[in-house]
Formats: C-alpha cells, structure tokens, sequence
C-alpha cells in the first residue's frame, strides 16, 4: 500500500488488471537479485509483484511482509529504522518523489508554498498546518541552496528511475522538491493507517 500511494500520488500507478507477475525495482545487492522489468511493470500494483514462496520483494521484507511459508493470522507491526531506510533511499519511492516534483514544479513555478501545500494534500489526504507549512517551505529552500552549490549531485539525483521527465526546469528547484516530496513519503501521516 506504502508503494501503490507513492506511485498514485505520482501517476506513474499502471492499474491494468490481471496479467502475468512484474520485478519491479528491487535492492541492487540481495541474496538472489532478479531482473527487472522495464516500462509499465515497474508501475504495476505492488499485488503483481513476482515473490518467491519464502522470499518477498526486500522492500516489503523491511515493511513486515509475512512470509508465505507459514500460515500468519496477524501481521507483525513493526517500527525500526530500516523502514525508514527502505522509504527514504528505494529507486520506486525516489523515482515517484522526482516525478511528483517535476509535475508540482511544473504546475506551481516558483510559489514554494502551493508546491508544499500541493504535495502534502496528495500524500495525506489533508492540508497542512501552518507551523507544517513553514517547516518544509524552509526544507525546499535549505535544499535549493544545497543543490544550487552541488549541481552534480541534483543531476545525480535527478537520473533516479527509469521515468523520463517532460520539459526542462531547474534542476536545482525540482531536486530540492524531490528532497521535501521524499521527506514526507517517510512520514508517519503517509505510512501509517490510524
């Protein structure tokens, strides 16, 4: 659900019923690393994801995925700061935070604050406060200026993910979007169902 979110908030979620399973991106060094796909079975819903019996995806390892070798009547619930890791660092999540960017971006300009009230509506379903606001209308600035003095890692951050871009805009200002977009992809108000 963490993952199907991400790439709606994006619209990069392929909702194509059915179908045979899809590798999407997976942990560069694992302990079998299986080949990914390309194009649209990157984006499919997580449902589709290949899984072996006694092996999830590793990004749903760290999420508390049950393992299907053992009938599990409850989910375990965790909290630990691989989860954070995994939501923060993971090509899928990075890619959808660069692709929400570029769009919010693209629609707002330079108006940091509808970019942040933007995004923050469609990651949690509600407006921010205004102490929330302020806090990553700071965030975007801070890492504008960061990104704006290291251009080469705004490029490098930038190529995350197979999704090309449509137009060019600054890459300093999309990058430190990513940035506040990711950030908040790793909130509890995004991650967590209360």
């Amino acid at each position: 659900m963490i993952r199907d979110n991400a790439l709606a908030a994006s619209d990069l979620l392929v909702t194509r019923l059915g179908g045979p399973s899809v590798r999407p991106y997976e942990v560069a060094v694992s302990f079998k690393p299986v080949k990914q796909d390309s194009g649209a079975g990157l984006y499919r819903r997580s449902l589709y994801t290949y899984w072996k019996r006694t092996g999830p995806a590793p990004a749903m390892m760290a999420l508390d995925a049950s393992k299907r070798d053992i009938c599990v009547v409850k989910r375990e619930r965790t909290s630990s700061p691989v989860q954070a890791l995994v939501l923060l660092n993971d090509p899928q999540l990075v890619e959808a935070s660069r692709v929400l960017a570029h769009r919010l971006v693209a629609g707002h300009g330079e108006d940091i604050e509808g970019i942040v009230v933007e995004a923050f509506r469609r990651l949690t379903s509600r407006r921010p406060s205004v102490q929330e606001t302020e806090l990553l209308v700071q965030l975007c600035r801070e890492q504008r200026e960061h990104y704006a003095a290291h251009p080469d890692a705004a490029t490098d951050l930038l190529a995350t993910g197979q999704a090309r871009p449509v137009g060019e805009l600054p890459s300093d200002q999309v990058a430190a979007v990513t940035m506040m977009v990711n950030m908040l992809m790793n909130f509890d108000a995004c991650v967590m169902k209360k």
